[in-house]
Formats: structure tokens, C-alpha cells, sequence
């Protein structure tokens, strides 16, 4: 039993530090050794989650393999039933649905029918984000708001409060409140959470340099994002041209190219993505976007490109001239990779 166990915390661990096929061999493991015992449910969870979690990660919006997902969702939970432990499935079988085989109205519903029940306080919150991303999603801002609101009150100094705080103040970007936004994204710059404090920075940072500049700009700026969300990336791809035409600044035009850049990886067009974030860190080094257009050029040109040699040029320059990036490890850790990998 306690070997069991075991597995399935190594691969908690290897899939919360994105060793996504180190995590899928360990449940599944676990699941050809016992499929009606104790641990059948949580490795059940644990794999579907890491499968997930991988095809995001990949950049993945395959829908035969989201379908077959959807469907082992609904077969694993008609054999397990709903309950707190199989609640995070509802999540990510909501998540599919609303982004990746655009299924809104059941997303919506079936979200609606699982808060219902009896769960913690943790899985209502976790429950409520998804029903209010998707809310955000199809356009209903204010839904969202009450949501992510609800959240922060009855979960007030939990991490997952303070993703809702942030995912509430990117919100009030999105829709050209960027006063409100900025008040509530000072605070979460302290938040104990590394994530969140770091797109709050960011986020503060688009913010504040572009209000510098242009009002208007910003505004732009900030819709684009937003389509951006909703995955409207020609209508987004739009309104970042007309930023470069009408409000080009030293602010403006990098933050722009990065955005470009990464729609064009999301269209697959990796070439014009990697012209596109050289733009960025070549032209405006000094950008607070220069280190992540070097981290994701790297990793476009390493993974995509087969540019290896170029890919750690750009990680020596990230752990050189950036010195205190939050991608510094990473990059230093993928550059020796990289070396010993083409020494061999």
C-alpha cells in the first residue's frame, strides 16, 4: 500500500515541475497493478490531469485527442461517481469543453450542476474559477466579477484567493479600467505566491509604462489582450497593428511584437514567431519583455526549429545580460543541456 504511495507523490512532484512523461508512466503503473483499490482513484485523477496539463503545455489544440479525453473524463467519473476527489476532473472536463471544442452551454451547465454538491471550500473556489475564465470567455464580464469576488472573500489568504484577485484585476484591464486594475495589482505584487506575484508584475508593468505614453494606445493594447483570451487571435492580430501604426512608442511596439509573436506560434508559423520575438530583444534589450522573448525564441528555436546552436546563444545571452530574470535557472539548465547534447 505504502508503495503505491509512494509513485503516485513522485509523480504529484514530477508533474507539478512539468515532467510530464516521468508522471504518466508512474499512474499509469500504479493503475495496471490495481484498478479497483484505493489508489485507482487518485492515479485516475493524477494521469488525466498530467495528460491535460502536457497538451497545454505543447501548445496543443488537437480535437480527436481533447474528445477522447472528454470521453475518459465522463467514463472515469460514471465508474467513480463525483465527489471531492474526483472534482478537479470536472474542472478540466469543463475547461475542454468551453476551450477546446467550444461546448460553452454545457461547460456552463455542467459546472453549475457539480456546485451543488457537497465539497470543500477549496474544490467550490476551484470549481467557481473555471465557471467564471469561461464566463470571461463568451463576454459575460460581470459574472466573472461576482465570481472571482466570491472567491477572494471565502478564501481570503489562500493562494487560490490571490489568483482570483489577480484573474479579477487582469479583467478590469481587459476592459479599460486600468486604475482599478492597477490599485489591486500593487498589493498582489507582495502575494506569497511566485506566479501571481510575477504576472502581477508584469501586468502592473504594461500597465503603468503604456499609460505613460498613450491612453489610447493601451487601450488598444489592452482589447487585443483580451481577444487574445478568447483565442480571436485575427481580431487581436488587428488591433496590434493599428498600436504599431497609430501609437508606436518604445513601450508600445515591443509589447506588440510579443503579442504578435505569440499568435504566430499559436498559428503554427514559427518562422514569423521567431523573427518577431527578435524584434523584440534585439531592438529594445532594455524592454521588461526582452528576457521572455529570449526565453520563448529559445525554446521556439530549440523545439521547433531545430536550431540548436542559436537556441543557446539566446539562453547565454538571457543568464548573461539578465541577471536577475526569473528564467535565469531555466535558461542556465537548458544551455548545458544543450551542450552536452551536441558534444555526445
Amino acid at each position: 500500500g505504502n508503495y503505491e504511495n509512494d509513485i503516485i507523490y513522485i509523480a504529484q512532484i514530477a508533474s507539478d515541475n512539468r515532467q510530464y512523461d516521468i508522471a504518466v508512466d508512474a499512474y499509469e503503473y500504479v493503475l495496471k497493478k490495481d484498478d479497483q483499490g484505493v489508489f485507482y482513484v487518485n492515479a485516475t485523477v493524477g494521469l488525466i490531469k498530467t495528460e491535460y496539463a502536457q497538451a497545454v503545455a505543447n501548445g496543443s489544440h488537437d480535437k480527436a485527442f481533447y474528445d477522447k479525453l472528454s470521453e475518459r473524463i465522463d467514463e472515469a467519473i460514471r465508474k467513480i461517481g463525483i465527489n471531492d476527489e474526483t472534482l478537479p476532473l470536472i474542472t478540466v472536463q469543463a475547461r475542454i469543453m468551453a476551450f477546446e471544442l467550444g461546448r460553452f452551454e454545457e461547460a456552463v451547465a455542467l459546472l453549475n450542476h457539480s456546485l451543488e454538491m457537497n465539497m470543500s471550500a477549496y474544490r467550490k473556489a476551484e470549481l467557481k474559477m473555471e465557471l467564471a475564465d469561461i464566463y470571461l470567455f463568451t463576454d459575460e464580464v460581470w459574472e466573472s466579477i461576482l465570481l472571482y469576488s466570491q472567491i477572494e472573500k471565502t478564501l481570503k489568504n489562500e493562494p487560490i484567493a490571490h489568483e482570483a484577485r489577480f484573474k479579477n484585476a487582469q479583467l478590469r484591464y481587459f476592459i479599460g479600467e486600468f486604475e482599478w486594475a492597477n490599485a489591486t495589482l500593487d498589493v498582489l505584487k507582495a502575494a506569497t505566491s511566485k506566479l501571481v506575484a510575477n504576472d502581477a508584475m508584469t501586468l502592473s508593468l504594461t500597465i503603468s509604462d503604456n499609460l505613460e505614453y498613450d491612453t489610447i494606445g493601451l487601450k488598444r493594447l489592452a482589447k487585443a489582450d483580451y481577444y487574445i483570451y478568447q483565442r480571436k487571435f485575427g481580431l487581436a492580430n488587428q488591433m496590434l497593428d493599428s498600436v504599431v501604426a497609430y501609437n508606436p512608442n518604445e513601450v508600445s511596439l515591443p509589447s506588440s511584437f510579443y503579442r504578435k509573436a505569440k499568435i504566430a506560434f499559436e498559428d503554427g508559423d514559427f518562422v514569423t514567431a521567431d523573427s518577431l520575438y527578435k524584434r523584440v530583444y534585439e531592438g529594445y534589450a532594455d524592454s521588461y519583455m526582452a528576457d521572455e522573448a529570449l526565453m520563448e525564441d529559445a525554446i521556439l528555436l530549440e523545439k521547433r526549429l531545430d536550431s540548436r546552436e542559436e537556441a543557446m546563444e539566446c539562453y547565454a545571452r538571457l543568464f548573461d545580460y539578465y541577471t536577475a530574470s526569473v528564467y535565469v535557472a531555466q535558461a542556465r539548465k537548458s544551455y548545458r543541456r544543450l551542450r552536452d547534447e551536441i558534444n555526445e
